[in-house]
């Protein structure tokens, strides 16, 4: 059962507002495979669509706001994932098309590059007569909207997000950690994992010519 139903018998020409709930339930369940999930500190987050005969097809724009968690991928804490972002799709009906949308035109797999940590302002205009605009089948009297949604939710996640931009990753636990005198310093800049390389280049003898 779609959660973001539109039917389309209440669809005119002058077209029609709706408003959502995304509900942490419903983000949490959706995109669990997505390795995301609601903030559980923040509130909800919202769908506001606008839906309007076009012909024989029907305008949907709306815009998305929820505020998502995901995995820092330095130090595997939490990272915030701010969404905020538009869409706008054409849908067309077509006798024996699934039922609901597939996607937008976008892939679902292929998330921001690493440094999109900080969302740009949206941009408030939508062209609607740009004939690059997604179109989408449906079926029946209804306009399913929530694979669409997951989409782009999906989308604004980058491919390496960051609890913060001096996060410096997962701390090496005390026990583990090589000397200092292998090290020579305490500050210094060499992997530790190095440390029994250095151990075997001391061992060997100067090379005498």
């Amino acid at each position: 059962m779609s959660e973001f139903a539109l039917q389309v018998p209440d669809i005119d020409e002058t077209g029609k507002d709706y408003s959502f709930d995304l509900t942490r339930s419903w983000l949490d369940q959706t995109l669990a495979d997505a390795n995301l999930r609601a903030d559980p500190k923040a509130p909800e987050g919202t769908l506001e669509v606008h839906a309007q005969k076009n012909g024989t097809e029907y305008l949907v724009e709306g815009r998305v706001r929820a505020a998502l968690i995901t995995e820092c991928c330095r130090c595997l804490g939490p990272a915030a994932v701010p969404v905020d972002t538009r869409f706008a799709t054409l849908f067309f009906h077509r006798a024996g098309a699934a039922s609901g949308p597939a996607g937008s035109g976008k892939k679902a797999d292929g998330r921001h590059a690493a440094g999109h940590a900080q969302h740009e302002e949206v941009d408030e205009t939508f062209d609607a007569d740009d004939d690059e605009l997604a179109r989408e089948p449906f079926t029946g009297h209804e306009i399913a909207l929530d694979s669409l949604i997951r989409e782009y939710l999906v989308l604004e996640c980058p491919m390496q997000a960051l609890c913060a931009d001096t996060c410096e990753g997962i701390t090496v636990p005390e026990h583990v950690r090589p000397p200092e005198d292998v090290f020579g310093s305490s500050d210094t800049t060499v992997d530790p994992r190095l440390a029994p390389l250095l151990r075997l280049r001391d061992k060997v003898p100067p090379n005498k010519e």
